[in-house]
């Protein structure tokens, strides 16, 4: 029987169990204000082999930012501070990472100005959990 890690993951305040000796695919934030989002969201991305973190506001992203050791960032825009412009400058200065945002209406003017400020693409609500994973493994080719 392998060895495993347990993790806590604070903001869920459950432990989650990880096999040790290989390293995770990729590291991954997860910040959403919704409690099912962040499960469903958490789930399909650790059975992939993703290392994720897991928020449910703007405030709490900042010292993981710091870190530097992020591939990729997805952010609900209806979470409280994600549509500050400068979170998402802070990000841009990261190169590695790469910043996708659950939006839940086409057409929000924030979208075009989270473009020019390096968001990769966007994630629609109600979302397929196998198009977002798809997504983050092509992201950390």
């Amino acid at each position: 029987m392998g060895r495993s890690d347990s993790v806590l993951c604070p903001a869920e305040r459950k432990y989650r169990v990880r096999p040790m000796g290989l390293p995770p695919k990729g590291k991954i934030i997860v910040l959403d204000h919704d409690l099912a989002n962040r499960g469903f969201l958490r789930e399909c991305l650790e059975r992939e082999g993703h290392e994720v973190v897991i928020l449910n506001d703007a405030f709490q992203i900042r010292p993981h930012l710091s870190d530097g050791f992020f591939n990729v960032i997805i952010l609900n825009v209806d979470t409280p501070g994600v549509r500050e412009k400068d979170l998402l400058l802070e990000m841009r200065k990261i190169p590695q990472i790469r910043v996708l945002l659950v939006v839940s209406e086409r057409g929000d003017a924030f979208l075009k100005e989270a473009m020019d400020l390096g968001v990769y693409g966007f994630i629609h609500k109600p979302f397929n959990l196998r198009e977002v994973c798809s997504l983050v493994n092509h992201l950390l080719r």
